[in-house]
């Protein structure tokens, strides 16, 4: 899913995910919170800081295989978790009227 952000739609970028065969699926701007691959972001990145200080990392394939490391330890079921949030999610940008200064 893309937010219209503008590294989403980089040459590279485009380049990289066609490589991949991954699809691209249009996202509305500013709404991260209906989109559960920015908690699962927020997850992974929780992980990278708690193994921060474990290792000195001096290398691009170092930190490639961190992340992958980290990325693997994301299951479905915290994914399934996030995506059960959703209904939660939207019953609360309704009740503050479309804002998203909140985290379900």
């Amino acid at each position: 899913m893309e937010d219209n952000a503008p590294t989403h739609d980089s040459i590279f970028t485009n380049a990289r995910r066609e490589e991949e065969g991954i699809e691209k699926v249009d996202w509305p701007a500013n709404s991260p919170d209906f989109n559960p691959i920015e908690h699962i972001w927020m997850l992974m990145k929780s992980h990278i800081q708690t193994y921060r200080g474990h290792e000195h990392i001096t290398s691009l394939p170092q930190m490639k295989l961190v992340l992958q490391g980290q990325w693997d330890k994301i299951t479905i079921e915290d994914i399934n978790k996030e995506v059960a949030k959703l209904p939660s999610i939207i019953a609360k940008c309704i009740i503050v009227q479309g804002g998203n200064n909140y985290y379900a």
